[in-house]
């Protein structure tokens, strides 16, 4: 499994959002899940976000979302510092114990931002990872 790293900004300045790489994915029926998640924006289910972090932190298998509610809570973000988000073909293949090593066999795409400096993605569709590679 090998990841493309990208930095959080672009050579003029603007941030590279996670709604940046949503928008080369195509329509699924995966659920996704965040499984970690700091970051400034309005956070889903009327949450503060403070709330909203301390949820996905507090859930053994992160905050499970469908497509478009990920979808509508990353067009809300201003900026993401840190983030983990993975999909996956179902629940069961969410394993935390695998997750935790970071193992993530059972994903199909995983997102993570790190430290407000950089981006991590991967697909497990190739199609699709050419796809973001194009952000």
């Amino acid at each position: 499994m090998k990841f493309a790293t990208f930095p959080s900004f672009r050579q003029n300045g603007s941030i590279i959002q996670l709604a940046d790489f949503l928008s080369k994915i195509p329509e699924n029926g995966w659920i996704w899940t965040v499984l970690d998640f700091y970051g400034i924006g309005n956070a889903p289910n009327d949450l503060s976000m403070e709330e909203f972090e301390v949820l996905v932190r507090s859930k053994s298998k992160g905050f499970i979302m469908k497509w478009s509610e990920l979808r509508t809570f990353s067009n809300s973000l201003i900026q993401t510092f840190d983030c983990l988000i993975v999909a996956a073909k179902s629940v069961q293949d969410i394993s935390t114990n695998k997750l935790a090593k970071e193992n993530f066999s059972n994903c199909e795409i995983v997102i993570e931002a790190f430290d407000r400096t950089e981006w991590l993605v991967w697909a497990r569709d190739p199609n699709v990872m050419a796809s973001m590679l194009t952000i």
